[in-house]
């Protein structure tokens, strides 16, 4: 078996096919990964030590932010990487003990922003800071004069002289104060209420199945910042609440939360392992992708917890397939580091927040370390994911996700999440009408323009072309076993990002999911006479994609042999076409299937069958979609399975 690695970590460990018959990673690889990632910024870092400014864009955050989050995040590895094994590069460990030195005096010229309202980005940085202090405490903390100790809780206590964002940034307070208060600092009364305060509003985004939101706000939120962060901390924290005064408030705290802690680590992982490739492929969903094989961090903390519902060996798999899936693909630079992007660089994925060195939140998935090397773990022959046997589809209700895997690839119905903002002119990262863990939406300039996996109305752009109605807001509607279904409001936006609904409009979209199918079935009520648009699967190629036209639809192949399919089943006359959506996150060709049709005011229905495999997608049997009136359908698919699906209206 060959081990793809980067060539900048030198030699990879020797591939294992005995306990790691399907990606050849062992532990060995883990530990190698570590050392190649922290040597690789290492040649970054500042001469101090306090700041690892790695090259490319700026964040919004300014650059004394940004090499701030070099460092933090890159100690983060570090803890995970020592106190795992008991071991580290003795060089490392001097350079970061200095740079702690150095970045928390204020005097200094690498001094780290203090932690203030401009520059909250240090609340994040702090708690990855706080984390690896914790697991470095007998090579870094214990060794400190103590003003230096002084100086750096001092820093790190400024994460109470801020207002936190109202979602998983609660945890980040609520670790560095865990660890200030292990130090044997006691914190204030007052503290103590911020941080109760903090954790009784975390419980207040728990939802079914073990999920959180992550956060306040009008619309849904949930991506894998459910698994890295609303389920990684609490972990982390409990192991961080064992060094404290078991009678102690903070203690006190951790001990009534434990066990719902727990239970919903096992109850969300149940669901999870669903939304992975069989080759390791995480979901593209969601802000922050940039992070990569940080999708894992969930499942092998669980490990570390001792809660996690799957075989040891799937859980490995997943992990290692996540690792080998990014590494075999680009994912690391020529210098070694992460670069912001999927594979290789791609920077319309990236949000505003991000710096150069935010990929390192990788590190998190490097938590496996903590797991003793005689665990099951790590000696149990990897097992293959979910994804790898197809199964009937399935619904994670909190998500609002409809899951359905074939061909190793996982797709999903999208329902329920948006991550919506009263005015925001919606995000292709949510919004679209499904996800897979092969391809990636249609992002940048095209994203409005070239909208894959969308229904919208069409109306004539103020310049030459069409312009599409966007789907921000996601209300959902209940939907039988196998579906799900939602309506939104059609809204028009412009580049300064103001959006403005159609009035009167609606659009009702129910998905019967089935293998590599997807039934689309839409009622769309507008008082103009506005054509709608339905699109399937953007698929990418280092060449353009191939198209062929079959059995009334249109075919797109790229990279790999990966096939989207679109046929107009209901309510289309329009012929299907495809058009060229430029670069993506997973080529730098993309192709996305269409089809528009003329409509007449008033309520219209429309179906279309989309398909993403591996394979030709050949259809056995067109399924059959009838109107039984304006207010429900009935679905035969290719399988025979026949449902009767609502379409309610305005009034419903």
């Amino acid at each position: 078996m060959t081990t793809p690695w980067p060539a900048a970590w030198g030699p990879a460990p020797a591939p294992d096919d005995r306990t790691s018959p399907l990606t050849g990673y062992t532990r060995e690889h883990w530990v190698a990964a570590a050392d190649g990632l922290l040597h690789a910024a290492a040649r970054y870092a500042s001469p101090g030590g306090a700041r690892i400014p790695l090259p490319g864009p700026p964040s919004w955050n300014g650059p004394d932010c940004d090499g701030l989050e070099g460092y933090a995040r890159t100690f983060l590895l570090l803890g995970w990487r020592l106190s795992g094994t008991g071991e580290a590069d003795e060089e490392l460990v001097e350079r970061y003990t200095a740079g702690l030195v150095a970045g928390t005096d204020p005097g200094h010229p690498e001094a780290w922003p203090r932690i203030t309202l401009e520059d909250k980005q240090t609340v994040v940085e702090a708690a990855s800071v706080a984390l690896a202090l914790h697991e470095t405490r007998a090579w870094i903390w214990d060794r400190l004069t103590g003003a230096q100790r002084d100086r750096v809780t001092d820093w790190l206590l400024g994460v109470f002289t801020v207002p936190v964002p109202d979602n998983n940034w609660h945890w980040f307070r609520v670790v560095v104060a865990t660890f200030v208060a292990s130090t044997g600092q006691s914190l204030t009364a007052a503290q103590h209420e911020v941080v109760e305060g903090d954790l009784a509003r975390l419980e207040e985004f728990v939802v079914v199945g073990g999920w959180y939101r992550d956060g306040a706000g009008g619309g849904d939120r949930f991506d894998h910042y459910a698994g890295w962060a609303m389920q990684f901390y609490p972990v982390l924290w409990h192991r961080m609440c064992a060094a404290l005064d078991p009678g102690s408030r903070l203690a006190r705290a951790a001990a009534v939360l434990r066990p719902a802690h727990r239970e919903r680590m096992a109850q969300f992982l149940a669901g999870y392992v669903d939304l992975v490739g069989a080759d390791g492929a995480p979901l593209f969903l969601g802000r922050s992708l940039t992070y990569r094989w940080a999708a894992a961090a969930a499942p092998v903390a669980a490990v570390l917890d001792g809660t996690s519902p799957c075989p040891p060996g799937q859980v490995r798999h997943l992990a290692s397939a996540m690792l080998r899936y990014f590494l075999d693909r680009g994912a690391i630079g020529p210098d070694g580091v992460p670069s912001l992007g999927w594979f290789g660089p791609y920077r319309p994925m990236v949000q505003g927040y991000s710096a150069p060195a935010s990929p390192f939140w990788l590190s998190k998935a490097f938590v496996c370390l903590l797991v003793d090397p005689a665990d099951p773990f790590w000696t149990a022959a990897e097992e293959p994911l979910p994804a790898a046997q197809p199964a009937p589809a399935r619904t994670l209700a909190a998500p609002g996700l409809v899951v359905s895997a074939a061909d190793g690839v996982v797709r999903v119905a999208n329902h329920g999440t948006d991550h919506h903002r009263p005015g925001a002119p919606g995000d292709p990262l949510y919004t679209r009408l499904a996800y897979s863990t092969a391809t990636a939406p249609v992002l940048g300039a095209g994203a409005h323009v070239v909208p894959d996996n969308h229904v919208g109305l069409v109306r004539s752009g103020p310049a030459a072309g069409a312009q599409v109605s966007r789907r921000t807001r996601i209300h959902r509607l209940p939907a039988p076993d196998g579906a799900a279904a939602s309506w939104h409001t059609p809204v028009w936006g412009d580049d300064a990002g103001a959006v403005t609904p159609e009035p009167g409009a609606r659009v009702v979209t129910v998905s019967v999911l089935d293998g590599p199918w997807e039934l689309r079935v839409h009622r769309v009520d507008a008082g103009a006479a506005l054509a709608v648009r339905d699109s399937g699967w953007a698929v990418a190629g280092d060449e353009p994609p191939v198209v062929e036209h079959v059995a009334g639809g249109v075919r797109v192949t790229g990279r790999d042999g990966l096939t989207g399919v679109l046929v107009p089943l209901l309510g289309h006359d329009g012929e299907p076409e495809v058009a060229d959506a430029g670069e993506g996150a997973f080529g730098p060709h993309v192709r996305v299937p269409s089809v528009t049709t003329a409509r007449d005011a008033g309520t219209t229905v429309h179906a279309v069958l989309v398909g993403l495999g591996r394979t030709g997608l050949e259809l056995d049997r067109a399924p059959r979609v009838v109107v039984e009136g304006t207010d429900r359908v009935r679905v035969t698919l290719s399988s025979g399975v026949s449902r009767t699906v609502a379409l309610p209206g305005p009034a419903s």
